[in-house]
């Protein structure tokens, strides 16, 4: 019988198939390990480990993270954080939950699908040095001349779940008077960044001030920037006995504010905001107005459409 040879081109191009499936399997392979190795639970400490020493290099504080979970391609959970000031507890979280896409993160953009605080608390303490969280994130050694990050980012949903925060306010402003303790701050929002102008979405936002008190059961609009104008875009407050809203736009904002904004209050209670801004305590007013204000802060004008007080008594 005669053997068929085969040539020396198809040896060649028998054995470079064979190398690249060798390399693809090996490839294959290690990336298997990797995904297995993921989620044991000595790469989830190692991690855990890597997130607090890197935190270290961004916050003047010792942080510590109880436990990371979560499928890490998909989302992770971060359970008991907690940032520490001079042996302090300053900043506490019981979880964050992150939900992102590889894929998304990579792409010429970095999306973060979503993002929820549960239960964080946070201690605001303010002197004549001013607050203590103020220098909490580290300044960079040296600041590039820039005016913002080249890649887009985008937050579409950031939820705060029963949030408190502690307000020690030892040097007052005679101006104000700060709540001591707010607590049942929920919010959701939205963040989006592209460069170099961002916007911020307020979907829902709650809370609680207590000593003074003073709650708010909504603030909802929006919030951005493009070039040098400041856009508010329909930020409605509303609490027990008032509702304001709030539209319009403050032109060269950094350098020269000129304002074009236009506020109504269907109703207002000046004795329910009395116990923070004592200017205004012992007026018994309860107006609905519609004012436009418009022009720069040395020259601004308003224009009023109604301005209708209910009843009123001087101190």
């Amino acid at each position: 019988m005669l053997q068929r040879r085969i040539s020396p081109a198809k040896r060649y191009l028998r054995r470079t198939l064979q190398v690249v499936a060798l390399i693809g399997t090996i490839v294959v392979g290690i990336i298997a390990l990797a995904l297995i190795a993921s989620q044991t639970a000595w790469f989830r400490d190692w991690l855990r480990r890597f997130v607090v020493r890197e935190a270290g290099n961004y916050v003047n504080g010792t942080v510590s993270i109880g436990s990371l979970g979560g499928n890490l391609f998909y989302g992770v959970q971060l359970g008991d954080i907690a940032i520490d000031v001079n042996g302090e507890h300053v900043v506490t979280l019981k979880q964050v939950e992150i939900k992102y896409s590889l894929a998304e993160l990579v792409s010429k953009g970095m999306t973060v699908r979503q993002i929820v605080l549960h239960q964080p608390y946070v201690l605001l303490r303010h002197d004549r040095n001013g607050w203590n969280v103020a220098n909490l994130v580290k300044r960079q050694q040296q600041e590039a001349d820039r005016q913002g990050p080249g890649r887009p980012l985008s937050m579409p949903d950031i939820e705060i779940d029963d949030g408190r925060l502690a307000i020690d306010d030892r040097a007052p402003s005679p101006s104000y008077t700060l709540p001591s303790r707010i607590d049942g701050v929920n919010v959701k929002a939205g963040f989006a960044y592209a460069p170099v102008h961002y916007s911020q979405t307020l979907d829902r936002v709650a809370l609680n001030g207590h000593a003074p008190d003073l709650a708010v059961q909504a603030l909802t609009g929006r919030v951005g920037t493009r070039d040098d104008d400041l856009n508010v875009e329909k930020l409605f407050l509303q609490t027990p006995q008032s509702s304001l809203t709030i539209d319009g736009v403050v032109r060269h904002y950094l350098s020269n504010p000129s304002l074009q904004v236009t506020v109504s209050a269907p109703k207002l209670s000046l004795p329910e905001f009395a116990a923070v801004l004592p200017s205004i305590k012992g007026y018994d007013l309860h107006p609905t107005f519609d004012v436009k204000a418009s022009g720069e802060q040395n020259d601004l004008r308003l224009a009023p459409s109604a301005l209708l007080p209910t009843d009123s008594r001087a101190p």
